[in-house]
């Protein structure tokens, strides 16, 4: 087997071996900045935090198959390879927040609640989503989203099967759709 070097700028990869930490050190002090101008689209925050994050992962995945034999520069590999990865994130991560995250308290519920002050805590605003749904599924919904855990761990965490935490939550977002379409 033919091991090949690619060579990016003062580091140099070894395509049998992966990088020493300090190369990896190295190699993002100087392709950072790139990093930090493919994500700018981002609005600063958590969100471009974590697309930097993907960024870089998409490097380290990507960069022990750059041949500069091939004619083209380190960075315009890089960049290809971190604008597919990075959008894909993003699509991904669209398509979960639209299905996981709340919309804002109708107003409805704002009298129920007695007050109209939009600067409400955050508890109050899930215990008034959580009043639409069974006690059952307002635990599976709060563990699942508020609380972050897969639907395997929200399960095993309320000792039910798999399947009945997700006819849970399917039934729980359908009730806070028709919710919301109610307003």
């Amino acid at each position: 087997m033919k091991v090949r070097a690619i060579h990016a700028g003062p580091v140099a990869v070894d395509c049998g071996r992966s990088m020493k930490e300090w190369d990896w050190t190295s190699f993002f002090e100087e392709y950072e900045p790139l990093i930090e101008k493919w994500v700018a689209r981002f609005p600063p925050g958590p969100l471009r935090e974590e697309a930097k994050q993907e960024a870089r992962i998409a490097c380290w995945k990507r960069l022990p198959y750059y041949d500069e034999q091939r004619g083209m520069a380190l960075s315009s590999y890089l960049f290809l390879s971190v604008k597919g990865t990075v959008i894909n994130w993003y699509n991904r991560e669209k398509r979960w927040r639209e299905r996981h995250c709340l919309p804002s308290l109708p107003e409805r519920m704002e009298l129920l609640l007695g007050t109209t002050d939009h600067d409400m805590e955050e508890e109050l605003i899930w215990q008034a989503w959580m009043a639409y749904l069974s006690q059952e599924e307002a635990r599976c919904v709060s563990l699942h989203i508020r609380e972050g855990m897969t639907l395997r761990e929200a399960a095993e965490r309320l000792g039910i099967p798999y399947e009945r935490a997700k006819k849970q939550k399917q039934r729980a977002m359908q009730k806070l759709r028709i919710a919301v379409e109610k307003g």
